[in-house]
């Protein structure tokens, strides 16, 4: 019996890693309003074990790919468990005008759960999890800028 337990526990371990290694994709894009014409809009995208940064430019047809870099199986896991599949879908703003503000677009596939986020200069503390996890392999003149939990969004 005890035989059983043991040879049982490879599989158990392989299994588990079988599991982590699920379909997992994020991409989180980005702009200003104010200064897209100037600045552009950036994307992260995270898929399999590379995570990208590419800029594009109104009037322009090229993206500019910024950086690339291959992130360690625990930098992708810390991604991974914060989940925001329970989130809703749109975030506004009220105090700020429609036009103007910081424009977030998260677009995640966890399994066969696939969520798209839109947050019109809206600070959520999840988003901010997921930001800080993502900043974290990311050099600081590339790092995505998020609110803070200061931004005043209860205007109605």
């Amino acid at each position: 019996m005890i035989c059983g337990l043991i040879s049982c526990e490879p599989y158990n371990a392989s299994q588990k890693a079988i599991e982590n290694k699920s379909n997992f994709s994020l991409s989180i894009t980005t702009y200003n309003h104010a200064e897209q014409i100037f600045n552009g809009i950036t994307t992260y995208d995270l898929k399999n074990d590379t995570l990208k940064i590419h800029r594009s430019f109104m009037f322009s047809n090229k993206d500019t790919m910024l950086f690339s870099k291959t992130i360690d199986n625990n930098s992708i896991e810390q991604i991974r468990i914060i989940r925001i599949d329970n989130l809703k879908d749109f975030y506004f703003n009220n105090c700020i005008m429609a036009t103007s503000g910081n424009e977030y677009f998260i677009s995640t596939t966890f399994d066969t759960v696939n969520k798209k986020i839109y947050l019109h200069h809206y600070y959520h503390k999840q988003i901010e999890r997921l930001i800080n996890e993502v900043n974290k392999n990311i050099p600081d003149n590339l790092k995505l800028n998020y609110l803070t939990s200061e931004t005043k969004q209860d205007c109605k």
